[in-house]
């Protein structure tokens, strides 16, 4: 991710794991981390947080009867357990939101702009 917010003015990095792995999201713009969020279930997932809620995120919390702010520190234990059943499969609707999802991509698929897809450095030795 490091560069390609700048030379493209924004960009994003998803993990979703459809066998119940859980969700991380990562939206860059403009040089700088907007956010970065993961719900898989590692007592680390909260050291990962940048910033503060993206608007999809706000309105699942509101529906939930949480701060905007993701505050969870007056939520009751139920609603922070209904928060992260929603957060772990967020990803794909982020995704959406910025940008797109793979999950919905097909030959009528209208492109605009340029479409990049980075390799992380584990998949260095992959070919096409």
């Amino acid at each position: 991710m490091r560069g390609a917010e700048c030379r493209y003015g924004g960009a994003q990095a998803y993990y979703y794991g459809a066998q119940g792995d859980g969700s991380a999201w990562l939206v860059a713009e403009h040089g700088r981390v907007v956010r970065r969020y993961a719900a898989t279930g590692e007592p680390e997932d909260e050291l990962l947080t940048i910033g503060g809620p993206l608007p999809l995120e706000q309105v699942r919390l509101a529906e939930l009867g949480l701060a905007a702010d993701g505050n969870l520190g007056s939520a009751s234990d139920d609603q922070i357990e209904e928060w992260m059943e929603i957060a772990f499969d967020l990803a794909p609707e982020i995704a959406v939101a910025y940008g797109v999802s793979p999950f919905i991509l097909t030959r009528e698929t209208k492109v605009r702009g340029t479409g990049v897809l980075a390799l992380t450095p584990d998949a260095t030795g992959h070919r096409s």
